[in-house]
C-alpha cells in the first residue's frame, strides 16, 4: 500500500515538474522564470525525499539537504545578478 502511494506521489511530482518547466520556458519575465525554477527545485527535492523510503537508502536525505543548500545559494546569486547586473 505504501509503495503504491509513493509511486502515485512520484508521478504527481513528475507531472508538476513538467508543467513548471513549460512555465519556465514561456515566462515573460526573468522573475517568472526564477519562480518556476525554484518551484522545480522544490519538487525535485520532494521527489528525492519520496524516493528515500522506497529504496531504503537514508543517504538520499543528505543529498536532498545538500541540494537545498546549493539551490538557495544559486537563487541568491541569480537575484543579485538580476538586481546589480554583476556578481
Amino acid at each position: 500500500m505504501v509503495e503504491q502511494v509513493l509511486t502515485i506521489m512520484q508521478f504527481g511530482l513528475a507531472a508538476l515538474i513538467i508543467l513548471a518547466m513549460i512555465r519556465a520556458f514561456a515566462g515573460p519575465t526573468a522573475a517568472d522564470r526564477l519562480v518556476a525554477i525554484n518551484f522545480i527545485v522544490g519538487q525535485v527535492i520532494l521527489f528525492i525525499l519520496v524516493s528515500s523510503p522506497r529504496h531504503d537508502i537514508a543517504l538520499y536525505i543528505d543529498v536532498a539537504l545538500v541540494f537545498v543548500l546549493g539551490a538557495f545559494i544559486a537563487t541568491i546569486g541569480v537575484l543579485k545578478l538580476l538586481e546589480e547586473g554583476k556578481l
